[in-house]
């Protein structure tokens, strides 16, 4: 074999070799990749601090195994530096101590995907993927990265917040959506010629990798291609964001909906961005607005000069003796700050006075939040993450219009579910579907309630527990102190106790406003919730009306964490005391009749509120592929047990929420669902327990 083929044979299985590394490190992307690579404009605001002098250089180092090249790919350098630094406002190039000449095109380009650079600023350093471009001249350097999208979404979140947020990931995680969101509906208008972001705050902030990086591997995200806005974002709102017209008419379609949101939970009142940090006023004189306003313009008569704020429209409106100029509010703010510093009218929430003092005309603004207050709030997304809420409802506070899609290709559980998984006996979690800040999060027990009633006329009311029935009609025309109707339109007919609680009938409970005292019972509720270490309290109650309600679990205003109700699952179940037959257990319920109403409870699957196939009720991702996931993934439902309950909550409007408590055996559930119902909660109930079935054993 002559030396020549050989010599071809030899370049062939190199190229091979060279071409299936090069695929295997980047493999080609399918049509419908959810992560693409995004090319990132970085370090344009530390450039600028370079040109004035005011950072000394900037060093960019790469890997041991990197490449430095250049245009043409003709000249190399391994390891090494590549410096930038000024001399007399020129900036200056060097690679390996040796200088360049301009222009430049320099690339750093790595092994694998996960090779990195080190950028020192000053007593800071970060680390950028490879491959890291460097080009320009002597009036300006660029520099670029590439990262995957999604985990540049999730590092540019953690970038906007403190690291002392970084804990709060569903509020991370809702950013990070919405980043991966603003890629895809820039591409309709690109801000940027060679780059799909930059790290300044136009864009969102990105300092490169960060060690504690969390995964975005989501089944849902945002449609982006139904977005009738862009996801905008800012620090803080102070109580209420505000319409996306602060933009002005570019910011804004015609036919799009408003943005503005009040950022609080309504059904406690509680304010989510709202402190002293949050309130702020300022003053400037009219002379000095004018001169900001209209620099290369002399008003003849400058006592006509008006300012008036329409706050429905979000404009600004400018009389100045020769005419009117409207400004949206963004537009405002931005002009006087260009002058008197970023943080001087510190956002679009604000409200303006005018006074005088000493014959001279002051315009004074007040106003709450920080940025321009449009769009998901930081400061808020943090609060309701801490009060246990998950990303897809922090992302819905904001943008009420979202829509959310699949990209798993199969079926996944809804993202308006969440719950906490558990072993009964020892109370010890096996399962948390949004961390741990669920378990404090309150939610109303609606038909939950009925089974603390049970729980006292099973000790305190025999006659009712044993013997008491209700004909429920559907509809109640007979009392007008009851509820007008029944959840069942139809009626249950006559029904007992055991009866109604696996069918939740709320005429049979309400009826009791009339048979059982207020009095006795609220004793009873203190000492149970105290047995079980739970801390609530009833509202108060000021006419029969809201006692029936109350009965009935209609009563919205009372509310539990999640973790009270996994104390009343292992009560419910029994526990340790059953099995060292106690008879009375925690708050004096004999234990002969806790066991009726747990085997009642078993019937909720088999007859009443969980029982037969799913029924489409609420948002459509809750309940399109559950009948599919029952039949392949799910508990028997004769072994399963609990309670349903449809209530009304939400953070800043009223949504129905689906709320389930039971289990299969000796493992527990909690679940909660948004734009459900009880029904549909206690269907995922099953299937998310499946994959504890064969620890389910009692």
């Amino acid at each position: 074999m002559s030396a020549c083929v050989v010599m071809i044979r030899v370049t062939t299985i190199f190229l091979f070799i060279l071409i299936s590394s090069v695929l295997i490190a980047y493999p080609a992307k399918p049509a419908d990749d959810d992560n693409p690579r995004v090319t990132i404009l970085v370090l344009s605001k530390q450039i600028r601090l370079l040109r004035e002098g005011l950072l000394k250089q900037i060093s960019i180092i790469p890997g041991r195994d990197s490449i430095i090249t250049d245009e043409s790919n003709n000249q190399s350098w391994t390891a090494g530096a590549v410096t930038v630094l000024t001399e007399r406002g020129r900036l200056r190039v060097f690679v390996d101590s040796r200088e360049v000449s301009y222009p430049i095109h320099y690339r750093i380009s790595g092994i694998t995907g996960d090779d990195m650079c080190a950028v020192k600023l000053g007593n800071e350093e970060r680390r950028y993927p490879l491959p890291f471009l460097i080009t320009g001249d002597e009036e300006n350097i660029r520099c670029y990265t590439e990262e995957r999208l999604r985990r540049f979404a999730v590092e540019s979140a953690m970038a906007e917040y403190s690291q002392a947020n970084w804990k709060e990931t569903e509020a991370i995680m809702a950013l990070a959506h919405a980043i991966m969101a603003r890629y895809y509906y820039a591409k309709k208008e690109a801000r940027h010629q060679d780059a799909d972001f930059c790290d300044l705050t136009h864009c969102q902030v990105y300092r490169g990798r960060i060690d504690a990086v969390t995964q975005l591997d989501d089944n849902w995200m945002i449609e982006h291609d139904k977005l009738k806005h862009n996801l905008f974002f800012h620090s803080r709102c102070g109580g209420s964001t505000v319409d996306i017209s602060a933009f002005g008419d570019a910011g804004r379609p015609s036919a799009s909906p408003g943005l503005g949101v009040r950022d609080w939970l309504f059904r406690e009142g509680v304010q989510l961005c709202t402190n002293e940090d949050s309130r702020w006023e300022r003053s400037i004189s009219r002379d000095e607005l004018m001169g900001i306003l209209f620099p290369d313009y002399k008003l003849v008569e400058k006592d006509r000069f008006t300012l008036e704020l329409d706050r429905d429209r979000m404009r600004v409106r400018v009389c100045h003796g020769a005419g009117t100029v409207s400004y949206p509010v963004e537009t405002f703010r931005l002009m006087i700050n260009r002058v008197k510093g970023w943080s001087f009218i510190r956002s679009n929430s604000f409200r303006v006075a005018e006074k005088t003092v000493d014959a001279k005309k002051l315009y004074i603004f007040q106003g709450e939040g920080l940025g321009h207050c449009v769009g998901l709030c930081q400061h808020g997304a943090v609060g309701l993450a801490r009060r246990g809420y998950s990303r897809y409802e922090i992302l819905e506070h904001y943008y009420p219009d979202l829509e959310l899609r699949s990209t798993s290709g199969k079926c996944a559980p809804s993202p308006y579910l969440s719950y906490v998984i558990f072993d009964i006996s020892s109370g010890r979690r096996l399962d948390l579907s949004h961390g741990p800040n669920f378990l404090s999060r309150t939610v109303p027990p609606g038909s939950v309630f009925k089974l603390i009633v049970s729980l006292y006329c099973a000790s305190e009311r025999s006659d009712i527990f044993n013997d008491y029935d209700f004909t429920c009609p559907g509809v109640n025309t007979r009392d007008p102190n009851m509820p007008d109707r029944c959840w069942n339109a139809g009626g249950h007919g006559r029904v007992r106790m055991l009866d109604a609680i696996p069918n939740s009938c709320n005429l049979y409970f309400a009826s009791l406003y009339n048979r059982i005292s207020k009095k006795r019972f609220m004793d009873f509720f203190q000492r149970f919730c105290r047995s079980l270490g739970i801390d609530a309290s009833l509202p108060e109650i000021s006419s029969d009306r809201q006692w029936s309600e109350l009965l009935a679990g209609l009563d919205f205003r009372l509310s539990f964490t999640v973790s009270d109700y996994v104390r009343i699952v292992r009560f419910l179940h029994g526990g340790a005391d059953r099995q060292e037959g106690q008879d009375g257990g925690p708050a004096g319920v004999p234990l002969q009749n806790r066991l009726r109403i747990f085997q009642s409870l078993k019937e909720t699957f088999i007859r009443g509120t969980a029982s037969g196939r799913p029924r489409p009720y609420g948002a459509s991702c809750n309940y399109r592929e559950l009948d599919g996931l029952l039949q392949r993934n799910s508990v028997d439902q004769r072994e399963m047990w609990g309670k349903t309950a449809t209530v009304i909550d939400g953070t800043n409007r009223a949504m129905s929420y689906g709320l389930f408590i039971g289990g299969s055996g000796n493992t527990g559930i909690v679940a909660v669902l948004r734009k459900g119902n009880g029904h549909i909660a206690a269907k995922w109930a099953q299937v998310m327990l499946s994959r504890f079935a064969g620890d389910s054993a009692d």
